[in-house]
């Protein structure tokens, strides 16, 4: 009685079919992975334009209420941030103008939305999320006994934080260069190693000076 298999010949194609459609799905994953922090790096930098338009019309930073060069909201040492941004379409309740206490996060946005450098009835609450559905702050950090205004990018992956870092870097170092890891400590703190790519994080991004 014959007895009918797979040849080895027949199971090498199978296998490399296999490998073909593995590593096809873990490059789109890869290529999906990219698109978001690619999104997140590019949101960032259209918030940074926004910032320095707002600083050629009205000779100040968003958020700098007293106009002594930094923006005076002390961004939280975590990775979630503050859960306190504005519901409100009306920019002129949070802004500056009508608040000069500059710690609180709603301050640069709206002065950004009342300038209308952002869009004027968009709560701060949606302008200040990204995709990795964490939200953006623009406020000040500390550095060795010194202040820097900084852009915080809350509740984002480390494989995420690493890609930014060597975007704007060029190289991935989580201790130095204008971005930085914001949750451990201010100043920043290096990377999580690989196997912890997953881990959230808040990132630092010194836009204005770099400590």
């Amino acid at each position: 009685m014959n007895k009918k298999g797979f040849t080895l010949i027949e199971l090498s194609i199978v296998l490399v079919i296999i490998g073909i459609i593995i590593g096809s799905i873990l490059k789109g994953q890869e290529l999906i992975k990219n698109a978001k922090a690619k999104r997140v790096l590019n949101d960032t930098r259209g918030l940074e334009a926004m910032i320095w338009t707002f600083y050629d019309r009205k000779n100040r930073f968003p958020g700098d209420c007293n106009q002594d060069g930094l923006i005076g909201y002390n961004a939280p040492n975590n990775i979630t941030g503050s859960n306190n941004l504005s519901n409100n379409t009306d920019p002129t309740i949070d802004a500056c103008k009508t608040n000069p206490n500059e710690d609180n996060v709603n301050r640069a946005f709206s002065d950004l939305r009342l300038a209308r450098v952002a869009p004027y009835s968009k709560p701060n609450i949606i302008l200040a999320k990204h995709v990795a559905n964490g939200f953006f702050h623009i406020g000040y950090t500390t550095v060795n006994g010194q202040n820097y205004n900084a852009i915080f990018i809350y509740n984002i992956p480390a494989w995420m934080a690493k890609i930014i870092d060597v975007e704007i870097d060029g190289f991935e170092n989580g201790n130095v260069g204008l971005v930085r890891r914001h949750d451990i400590r201010d100043g920043g703190s290096g990377w999580p190693l690989e196997q912890y790519d997953n881990q959230l994080v808040s990132i630092e991004y010194y836009f204005d000076q770099e400590p």
